[in-house]
């Protein structure tokens, strides 16, 4: 008798035990859900590195996440602008008098990307299209790829292959935050830049006719168009056949998916998609 009520105590304690643990563990959920919170590889993911980190204009409470080859000198400059900035230099962080996130503390990240009062805002392109403008800029650039990736390439397919092994920022992911945050960051697009511009810069209260005269004039033209190598007009010279647009559908698969980019296949004797 003594031991079955040792039993049936002991079994009512590991009950008790099992329920305080689950309550612990849901009470942890509930403070991450309540509690904004970062873990290391989210900052990380975030800030990036000291030179492709995502620009912060206090004045405006924006966080801006560009990415390379997706119109990132127009969107320096234009930021240089609507904060009186005379800098000549638009892409070195040490001379372009542009504030970056990696240059603020983990708390202060923290509250700025879950605080509602901050605009975020990231711009990006179609992947098949930015790619292949990174091939022509970059990959064609024997130097470049010397520097950066220790060998060149002899075409486009070579280079695709190679960029699964060479790490450069100009052709990572646009994906560039957890995934989370773009349900509520502005999105804008290649094809509408000059639109998304302008809806942007209403929204944080920068929107004026000084800008709007900068945008449209031909300093802007000169200055943030110097190296586009226009690889729109290039597509069907490249992406001639499935294969190829397979592995762009597969590499920036988080790209499509995150931005709403279509998987659809060029059509090659039309400028025309299916």
């Amino acid at each position: 008798m003594e031991n079955h009520i040792l039993g049936v105590l002991e079994n009512n304690f590991a009950q008790l035990r099992v329920l305080s643990n689950q309550n612990t563990k849901n009470d942890s959920t509930r403070q991450r859900k309540d509690i904004p919170w970062l873990s290391k590889i989210d900052l990380e993911q975030i800030t990036r590195s000291w030179f492709t980190s995502p620009i912060v204009v206090i004045k405006y409470k924006l966080i801006f996440f560009w990415n390379e080859k997706a119109g990132c000198t127009y969107w320096k400059k234009l930021l240089q602008v609507i904060q009186g900035l005379k800098n000549n230099e638009v892409h070195h962080p040490d001379f372009n008098g542009l504030s970056y996130l990696i240059n603020y503390k983990d708390n202060e990240i923290t509250d700025m990307m879950f605080n509602d009062s901050w605009t975020k805002a990231v711009f990006v392109r179609e992947p098949r299209e930015r790619i292949l403008s990174c091939y022509l800029e970059k990959g064609l650039n024997n130097a470049h790829m010397i520097n950066h990736c220790a060998q060149t390439v002899k075409s486009f397919i070579e280079f695709l292959n190679l960029t699964k092994t060479c790490k450069d920022p100009h052709w990572f992911s646009q994906v560039r935050a957890p995934k989370y945050f773009y349900k509520n960051m502005m999105i804008g697009k290649m094809p509408d830049i000059l639109t998304f511009t302008e809806k942007l810069l209403i929204k944080i209260g920068a929107w004026n006719e000084s800008v709007k005269d900068w945008i449209y004039s031909e300093d802007r033209k000169n200055k943030t168009r110097y190296h586009a190598r226009k690889a729109e007009d290039q597509l069907f010279q490249y992406y001639n056949d499935t294969k190829i647009q397979d592995i762009i559908f597969e590499k920036y698969a988080d790209d499509y998916d995150v931005f709403n980019f279509e998987k659809k296949y060029f059509v090659f004797d039309k400028n025309i998609q299916k």
